[in-house]
């Protein structure tokens, strides 16, 4: 019965794609395959916290060897059925079943945010490290309180999603640094999301606890430093050394500030 199930996107997860449709999938695209160039070709690649599988078929035209994982059974059956023909799981980022197994894991669209509490954010990153073979990279990102105040905090409003609409309604807990979004869709039963914000140098600290050496941060919008006002972070990172990768990550950052300033 809506509402008793412990998969938070449960009743949410059919209007998701609807409701996300201005979200700006195309950037983290063009991030993940400009971050792919410094990896050799036929790498393995982890899609972690997939959602519906967008990201996932929006690579297809690459051709990489994908899988993709959700802690949302509901998620992943939307995912199913764009039959992107990737191989899909449901998975914990805390405790992910892989050891060495990856050479390239993205885990985007602040998916780390919904993670509300500090061990939990150092043990999916140390999961994520676990996961990555010698040398592979990770790509993640998180939204800044400067997000949730310019755009969420203590808000309400309603949208039209095409055949259907939603109500929407955000309470941020500044004691906590907590986001408490809920949201209606039609008149059906009320989810309610939670996403907690973090100190960059809080994860910057849990990437190196995890043995991963930070690549690099950068705002999201420009993927130049990281500014006061900036609204969410990229980092990659790498699971050993950083010498191999000094220039190709300067090239690659260059490519990311051509694109994003086009």
């Amino acid at each position: 019965m809506p509402g008793q199930s412990s998969d938070t996107f449960e009743d949410l997860a059919r209007y998701y794609d609807a409701i996300m449709t201005d979200v700006d999938y195309d950037r983290w695209e063009i991030a993940t395959a400009n971050i792919a160039q410094m990896l050799p070709k036929d790498f393995l690649h982890l899609d972690a916290a997939c959602g519906t599988g967008t990201l996932l078929r929006a690579l297809k035209p690459y051709k990489w060897h994908s899988i993709g994982v959700d802690l949302s059974p509901a998620m992943l059956r939307l995912a199913n059925k764009k039959r992107t023909r990737t191989p899909l799981a449901a998975a914990n980022l805390q405790r992910l079943p892989f050891k060495g197994s990856f050479d390239y894991i993205t885990c985007l669209f602040d998916s780390m945010n919904f993670l509300l509490k500090k061990a939990a954010i150092r043990a999916a990153i140390k999961s994520l490290a676990r996961a990555l073979s010698p040398g592979g990279l990770l790509y993640f990102d998180v939204v800044t309180e400067e997000m949730i105040l310019q755009h969420f905090a203590d808000q309400v409003w309603s949208e039209r999603n095409g055949r259907f609409s939603t109500k929407w309604s955000c309470k941020y807990h500044r004691a906590t640094s907590t986001c408490e979004t809920r949201i209606k869709v039609k008149r059906g039963p009320e989810t309610t999301l939670y996403e907690r914000v973090y100190e960059l140098d809080f994860i910057k600290q849990a990437i190196e606890d995890a043995g991963l050496t930070l690549l690099g941060e950068h705002d999201a919008e420009t993927w130049r430093s990281v500014r006061k006002k900036s609204v969410r972070v990229d980092f990659v990172c790498t699971k050993g050394p950083a010498d191999a990768y000094a220039k190709p990550f300067k090239n690659a950052v260059r490519r990311m500030q051509e694109c994003l300033r086009d």
